[in-house]
C-alpha cells in the first residue's frame, strides 16, 4: 500500500455512520505534498495538492513516517515523541484517527 492507496480509498473505506454528526477539515504536510480531508455530511472529501482553510487539524510528517503510522509498524505516540509526527491539535485528531484508521 502507498499513501496514495490510502488517500484514493479512504472515502470508500470509512462506513457513513461513522462519520455522522462530524463537520471538520484535516490538513495533511508531507514535506512537499499537501492534502487536505473535508469530513461533512457524512462523507469525506479527499483534496490533494491543497490545504483546508481553517482546518481543525493539521498534521506533519514525512510521507514515509505517516505510511508506516497507517500500516500499524510504527505506533503514532511513539512517532509524536520522536518528532517524526506534529499534530496542531492532538485533542481534536484522537476523535478522527480510529476512523481514518491512524490508530
Amino acid at each position: 500500500m502507498t499513501l496514495q492507496d490510502y488517500f484514493d480509498n479512504l472515502s470508500s473505506k470509512v462506513k457513513p455512520e461513522d462519520l455522522e454528526g462530524i463537520d471538520t477539515k484535516i490538513n495533511f504536510d508531507l514535506k512537499g505534498e499537501k492534502v487536505s480531508l473535508q469530513v461533512k455530511d457524512n462523507k469525506i472529501t479527499v483534496n490533494q495538492g491543497e490545504e483546508a482553510p481553517d482546518a481543525e487539524v493539521n498534521i506533519t510528517a514525512k510521507a514515509e513516517d505517516l505510511l508506516a503510522i497507517i500500516k500499524g509498524d510504527t505506533n503514532p505516540m511513539m512517532a509524536m515523541m520522536m518528532g517524526k509526527l506534529k499534530i496542531s491539535n492532538p485533542a481534536a485528531m484522537m476523535k478522527y484517527a480510529k476512523i481514518l484508521g491512524l490508530m
